[in-house]
């Protein structure tokens, strides 16, 4: 003991890039407990206890509360036990993430509806987002889509990993719900909010099939599974579809396309 570096409270926050009240704070609760002089009582740490600290901050930093740090706190080299709680910790906060987009995705497309119409009637909208759930995209994981083996290639060359397709999803989600709000306030789709939403949704299709004939038949025969979607999803596109394509065929008749 007498030959291991031992570091003062301040050297231990510093070396840590943390506070002196935070390690203070952490022995009062038991988390790291100092060791204390025989007679003067000062706190001591060592080696070993900065690379507990370290821990501790970093569980703290991707979501980990100081309980359940206190529980799941573990020898540094016990990989296995480390590794399984970091990736229970990172689908908790993919689920947290998808509540967050969720929650994104209604504000933005109720702003979007208050921009075409001040007196817009946010009532059936509220109702609406109230009975929305934030986890839909994670059954999405239970469910068996089977494609001939030239749509999955086509598809994983579009879509390089998972993030990209949460990323579409997501353009898509909020778009529907666009629709739908409009569809709530009778919103016609030769109106200048519909011709808004045709352009946009016509920059969002462009964008996933980059104008591919064989990457539209992907999303051809993603539709024709449509009946295996989440309930949620299946409703949202089916209640507001007829808007979607009245609303992009009326911004292509404007723009002279087809």
């Amino acid at each position: 003991m007498r030959n291991e570096k031992l570091y003062a409270i301040g050297e231990l926050a510093k070396l840590s890039s943390t506070t002196i009240r935070t390690i203070q704070y952490y022995d009062k609760i038991d988390l790291l407990v100092a060791k204390r002089e025989e007679n003067s009582n000062l706190r001591y740490y060592t080696p070993s206890d900065l690379l507990t600290l370290q821990q501790i901050l970093f569980y703290k930093k991707v979501g980990f509360s100081l309980k359940e740090i206190k529980s799941y706190l573990v020898d540094a080299n016990n990989l296995t036990e480390i590794k399984t709680m970091l990736k229970n910790q990172s689908d908790i906060l993919f689920q947290k993430e998808m509540e967050i987009k969720t929650n994104i995705a209604i504000i933005e497309a109720i702003i979007a509806s208050f921009d075409a119409n001040p007196h817009v009637d946010l009532e059936p909208m509220i109702k609406m987002a109230l009975g929305l759930n934030k986890q839909t995209i994670l059954d999405y994981t239970k469910i068996e889509f089977e494609f001939d083996q030239k749509t999955n290639e086509k598809f994983e060359e579009k879509y390089a990993n998972d993030n990209d397709v949460v990323e579409f999803y997501w353009q898509w989600k909020q778009l529907t719900l666009e629709a739908v709000f409009y569809k709530l306030n009778n919103t016609s789709v030769k109106s200048e909010a519909g011709y808004r939403f045709g352009k946009k949704w016509d920059v969002f299709v462009k964008n996933a099939t980059d104008d591919d004939p064989e990457m539209v038949a992907v999303y051809e025969k993603g539709l024709e599974k449509s009946h295996k979607w989440p309930e949620e999803d299946l409703f949202l596109y089916n209640f507001c579809n007829d808007f979607i394509e009245g609303a992009h065929n009326y911004y292509c008749e404007k723009k002279g396309e087809v």
